[in-house]
């Protein structure tokens, strides 16, 4: 079991500020710790970082058409750093365990809707609204029925309270996590060594970690602007179509 202090002294004996087993001081610890934090709170803010879309849920209420999300909040959940938008996105779920579509829109498209105390057993339509440190979610109709919400969130990575807190990430973020804290702890500590090797290592970690991370997306278009097929033209004829 991999922990932060682990990560941490591995980190500090690739920068040669102490030796392979030597104890770190528990201030080089706790700035150590710091930085790492620091490190995981950027990376989540990059796409390609996080490894999985989390699916949340929150149960709406009749007559409620807003909901604050996060800690504390009405849907006392993770507070999402970002909502995938689009239909298919999030959806409502009834007590038979019925699914029905709910497209999330961003605010431009929230900001067309007219009259938004229209009321409806079925909301259609969702909009997040990343205030911090509560969220909010919106959604359209305002329901009359108590269904539950789904929608998929990208989430912080994992953070790590105490030196003594498990990594707890799929494969590759391990030696990732470890080349690139070396990386950013070399500016604290005096006459630390970056060997260029690890400087490498660090860029190819991270890289490998975010190729896995990739999620294909299918081509979409509008069928009024591409309805059918056109031949190209074709010169031996003057005009469209195959042939010589």
């Amino acid at each position: 079991m991999t922990t932060a202090m682990d990560l941490i002294q591995a980190s500090l004996e690739e920068l040669r500020v102490y030796s392979p087993g030597q104890t770190v001081r528990a201030a080089d610890s706790a700035r150590a710790l710091w930085a790492l934090n620091g490190m995981m709170d950027s990376w989540s803010n990059d796409t390609l970082a996080c490894y999985a879309i989390m699916e949340q849920s929150g149960l709406l209420q009749p007559g409620v058409a807003s909901y604050t999300v996060g800690t504390g909040g009405v849907f006392n959940v993770p507070r999402p750093l970002a909502v995938l938008t689009g239909m298919g996105a999030a959806y409502l779920q009834d007590t038979l365990g019925n699914n029905y579509p709910v497209e999330v829109v961003e605010q431009d498209v929230w900001n067309t809707i007219g009259n938004r105390t229209t009321t409806s057993q079925i909301p259609d339509t969702m909009f997040f609204d990343p205030q911090f440190p509560l969220a909010v979610v919106n959604v359209y109709p305002t329901p009359s029925i108590a269904y539950t919400l789904f929608w998929d969130s990208r989430l912080l990575l994992q953070e790590f309270p105490t030196l003594q807190t498990a990594l707890s990430l799929p494969p590759g973020y391990q030696d990732a996590i470890q080349h690139n804290l070396t990386v950013r702890l070399k500016p604290y500590f005096k006459g630390a060594q970056l060997d260029p090797i690890i400087a490498e290592l660090a860029r190819e970690t991270r890289a490998a970690v975010k190729r896995t991370n990739i999620k294909m997306s299918p081509a979409t278009f509008d069928p009024e602007i591409v309805a059918r097929a056109a031949g190209t033209y074709n010169i031996y004829r003057d005009g469209r179509g195959s042939g010589t």
